[in-house]
């Protein structure tokens, strides 16, 4: 608050250190912009996109989620694997990756996009993103959702 620097959060999937409601009061009012609020590639299962409909909060998906694609849940496991050295011979670690891909945000995210429930596509600086796609996702997608 002091010096009033921007603030952007990629939130806990596993909610170790608080659920959605910890991080919303944890934000107290201030403009915060969330990291894969479309919930596939991190942020508070299962309802991280209850922050969309924050006024104070500039929500963002990742871009391999973009645009929807009849391949995408299966990238985005295999790409959660990878990113997190999970091991596919490991139970819990199938569990962890299948937990973080949400198909049915994912679904929905691209008609969230274009209405503006979603404001922002990003690249995420760790992992489940991809910098050198941004923009042009940007426009397969909104090229998608103007022929439908």
């Amino acid at each position: 608050d002091k010096y009033d620097v921007q603030f952007a959060v990629h939130t806990d999937s596993l909610n170790e250190g608080g659920f959605v409601e910890n991080t919303l009061n944890a934000f107290a009012g201030r403009t915060v912009h969330t990291f894969h609020t479309e919930g596939a590639g991190g942020g508070h299962a299962p309802d991280i996109m209850v922050v969309a409909g924050q006024d104070n909060i500039l929500p963002s998906s990742t871009n391999p989620t973009n645009p929807y694609t009849k391949n995408v849940i299966d990238e985005l496991f295999d790409m959660t694997m990878v990113c997190h050295n999970l091991d596919p011979k490991v139970p819990e670690d199938v569990s962890f990756a299948e937990s973080r891909v949400r198909k049915q945000t994912v679904a929905a995210e691209d008609v969230l996009h274009d209405m503006g429930a979603l404001s922002v596509m990003t690249s995420d600086a760790m992992a489940m993103g991809r910098v050198g796609e941004v923009a042009m996702r940007c426009w397969q997608l909104a090229d998608k959702m103007k022929a439908q």
